[in-house]
């Protein structure tokens, strides 16, 4: 027993002072109850950053160990994020980025900074930790809704060995100031209309009259043909009664590829025109004839300006008729130059129409001492450039106006035709036929017939027939006596 106790107290004096000496080394190393433990890195370890969860910083009602969550508060949010270091940083400084999606409740800005590492404050001044505290204000929308957002911080620097450090930490922003996503939007007022000014009329410009005159000498009043040079004259006249106006001038374009425009300009200055006054224009065009027959607008425009400065403009028409003359050539086809009583000849009317228009009702009539036609010879329309025939039968009579009804007599030919408006133009044309006895058709053409020779015939018949009488009342008589 003795033994033992002297190996016991052998062993104490050995290992007791490496014991008290490794309790003194262990109270040396307990962590700072307010901050994480930060071992020196060797050149095998990774710098880390990482969020100092027991320290409470400016800005901040709890630490991140007792929940944290950002301040809302004057249309802002404010985001801390305290940073400790595992490692050494390059300048001791890095950068901080607030990311949010878009649509939320926070303004689209770009929030970035610098943060350096710096001694702060905590847990109310009582304490200093140094470390990396990056402090985001972010502004919200005025139309925010209430919910839970996330913001994410991004954090990125470089080592002290060149390593690049990249990290993520996400916070949730609470907003309860805002809209309630589930409640019916009220409807908004009806905006107040502003009144409109005043309507401020300006002076009014009107066509009041056109006239158009050919210039070709054998031009009709009041008629403008297909292929005439015509003068167009054009009344403008101011309707206010109390504006003048300035600076007028008047422009006309064409009516159209028919006419072409004479006239030096096509625009004419006319200046002042006080206020219901009247003003005329003078324009010059040359039709071609190939213009067809209408009415043509030619197309008005004019501008002006009036009290101090201001500027009107207007614009018209002025119409202008234009006639297409007609032209028909007519000939009378196959017509004898005798004929014998009670034959029926037939003849041909023949129509060319020499104009650009169309004739209407194209038609022709003969009449005649001893000529008996059978109607009218219709041919009908023609167009411009057209021909058209018609055959007509005519019987011949005796004549009635001279003594004799034999003899040479005169046809008249009356051609009838219409244009697009209904008026009807006539021509005529006439020939002569000898009418010749049906006892005569083998006596020479050129010897000439005795009146009297008619009465000797008609005597001859009349004797025959007394003889023929005669011998039938002779025999009846010589019947009647056996």
């Amino acid at each position: 027993m003795r033994y033992i106790f002297a190996f016991i107290m052998a062993v104490l004096l050995v290992f007791a002072p490496r014991v008290l000496a490794l309790a003194e080394e262990g109270e040396d190393l307990q962590p700072d109850s307010a901050a994480e433990p930060s071992p020196e890195p060797t050149t095998k370890e990774q710098t880390l950053l990482y969020i100092d969860n027991r320290s409470l910083y400016e800005h901040m009602d709890r630490t991140y160990s007792q929940g944290y969550r950002p301040t809302v508060k004057g249309g802002a949010a404010t985001v801390v994020l305290p940073l400790l270091c595992r490692g050494e940083l390059r300048d001791n400084s890095l950068r901080a980025r607030a990311v949010f999606d878009p649509g939320g409740p926070f303004a689209a800005k770009n929030y970035e900074q610098t943060v350096e590492l710096k001694e702060h404050k905590v847990n109310g001044g009582k304490q200093k930790t140094a470390g990396y505290c990056a402090i985001f204000t972010l502004e919200l929308e005025k139309d925010r809704l209430n919910g839970s957002y996330p913001v994410t911080i991004n954090v990125s620097g470089t080592d002290i060995h060149g390593a690049e450090i990249q990290q993520d930490f996400t916070l949730f922003v609470s907003i309860t100031d805002g809209k309630d996503p589930n409640a019916t939007p009220a409807p908004e007022p009806a905006p107040t209309p502003e009144p409109e000014p005043p309507v401020v009329l300006g002076p009014k410009v009107l066509i009041e009259s056109c006239t158009a005159i050919s210039l070709e000498e054998d031009g009709e009043p009041g008629t403008v043909n297909a292929g005439d040079r015509v003068r167009v004259t054009v009344t403008l006249v101011n309707t206010s009664g109390s504006q003048g106006l300035e600076n007028m001038a008047v422009t006309a374009a064409s009516p159209g590829e028919g006419f072409a425009l004479l006239s030096p300009s096509e625009s004419v200055y006319v200046g002042d025109l006080a206020a219901g006054g009247r003003t005329q224009v003078v324009y010059d065009y040359q039709v071609s004839p190939e213009t067809a027959a209408g009415q043509y607008a030619i197309p008005i425009s004019y501008d002006f300006a009036y009290n101090k400065g201001e500027t009107g403009s207007g614009s018209g028409s002025a119409r202008v008729n234009i006639s297409q003359p007609l032209e028909m050539e007519f000939s009378l086809g196959r017509m004898p130059g005798e004929a014998v009583v009670s034959d029926v000849i037939e003849v041909n009317i023949q129509a060319i129409n020499l104009s650009h228009a169309k004739a209407y009702n194209v038609r022709a009539a003969i009449e005649g001492d001893g000529l008996l036609p059978s109607g009218t010879a219709f041919i009908g329309d023609l167009e411009g450039g057209a021909m058209g025939e018609k055959p007509l039968e005519i019987t011949i009579t005796g004549l009635t106006e001279s003594e004799t009804p034999y003899g040479p007599t005169g046809g008249t030919v009356t051609y009838l035709y219409e244009d697009r408006d209904g008026a009807e133009f006539t021509q005529t044309g006439s020939f002569t036929l000898d009418v010749k006895s049906p006892f005569s058709e083998n006596t020479p053409a050129d010897e000439k017939e005795d009146p009297g020779q008619f009465w000797i015939v008609l005597g001859a018949v009349g004797a025959a027939v007394l003889g023929l009488l005669g011998a039938l009342i002779w025999k009846g008589a010589r019947r009647r006596k056996a």
